[in-house]
């Protein structure tokens, strides 16, 4: 029998760290992603950009280096990753997201995808889009995870439209 009179642990706390993408930028993110996964395996790309959490360039895994994608997996090599590092610090950046398909409609974390991130910031975001990213973009079907005190929160709803932002850039 559990003793539910004790100390209870307080909820993961979700940083306020918010996210601006200009539309044009995640219209090039969704196309690339969808291209590299050809229907049949992952993709992933980083977001960088100002502490402020404005996102102001895309960079492709397999563009940084051979990814090793498969239908369920793929892997940044370490000097890819330290290149990207090398290069988001040359233009005062940060890495704000990690964003990345997966084979079906479930975009939670995976075990891998929670253990393996390419940065351990409160405040980092990880989003994963089914189906390959096959699909329109519709923030309801797509996993938003924010990097936490104690592990991953998906965030969706409310919380959702307070944090993530899409700014409309004329053309």
């Amino acid at each position: 029998m559990l003793d539910n009179t004790g100390p209870r642990l307080p909820a993961p706390s979700i940083s306020a760290s918010s996210l601006v993408v200009p539309s044009n930028l995640l219209a090039c993110t969704v196309a690339g992603l969808r291209v590299r996964s050809e229907g049949w395996r992952e993709s992933a790309c980083i977001w960088g950009g100002t502490r402020e959490g404005r996102v102001t360039n895309v960079a492709f895994h397999h563009e940084l280096g051979d990814d090793r994608a498969t239908a369920l997996s793929l892997e940044l090599p370490e000097d890819a990753k330290f290149a990207l590092y090398k290069q988001l610090a040359a233009r005062q950046e940060v890495l704000l997201a990690m964003l990345h398909t997966h084979p079906e409609d479930w975009v939670g974390l995976s075990w891998i995808d929670a253990q393996n991130q390419l940065c351990s910031r409160i405040g980092f975001w990880s989003i994963v889009l089914p189906f390959y990213g096959a699909k329109e973009w519709k923030e309801a079907e797509i996993g938003f995870h924010i990097r936490c005190d104690r592990g991953w929160q998906q965030i969706q709803g409310e919380t959702l439209r307070k944090l993530f932002r899409i700014e409309v850039v004329q053309k």
